[in-house]
């Protein structure tokens, strides 16, 4: 079992510090490079919230399609995010899958080991790699991502 947290241990490390890696979300240049249709949401000053598909950012404001084509002025951003192009229960679903097939590997390989010296580890390899493997996919997947944020004292980056 100690190859498992040999294995394991950087990974959730990765996954874990992977958000404190992200890039600065106060600058206003992070909506520009959006790319047209990417899917995002903008929450405005009155605490409104707005999903669509991005067409365009100026200097000035952000314009999404949502049902139709709205622009929002700079001055009323507080936050925008894009939305996750596949759900975190569907991560989790194919990094079950993905773990699946690791287990399956690891039965393979070392569970021939252990069947020769009278034990058998095909449950505990299966099921061990599937629950690490949707782990992994859920927590690193899904969710919402900032691009922008206003800063705390109002005066967000140009």
């Amino acid at each position: 079992m100690l190859w498992i947290s040999r294995i394991t241990a950087p990974v959730l490390l990765i996954a874990f510090a992977w958000p404190g890696l992200a890039a600065d979300t106060s600058q206003w240049t992070n909506v520009q490079g959006l790319r047209a249709g990417d899917r995002i949401g903008i929450i405005q000053s009155d605490q409104k919230r707005i999903d669509g598909r991005f067409q365009s950012g100026t200097e000035t404001g952000i314009t999404l399609d949502a049902d139709r084509e709205i622009t929002v002025p700079k001055e009323n951003v507080v936050r925008v995010y894009r939305r996750a192009r596949v759900s975190r229960p569907m991560r989790g679903l194919i990094g079950g899958a993905i773990g699946l097939a690791g287990g399956a590997i690891v039965n393979a390989t070392a569970g021939e080991r252990f069947r020769n010296e009278g034990g058998d580890i095909t449950a505990g390899a299966l099921l061990g790699g599937s629950g690490i493997g949707a782990g992994i996919g859920a927590v690193t997947g899904g969710g919402y991502q900032t691009v922008y944020q206003r800063a705390a004292n109002g005066a967000g980056s140009h």
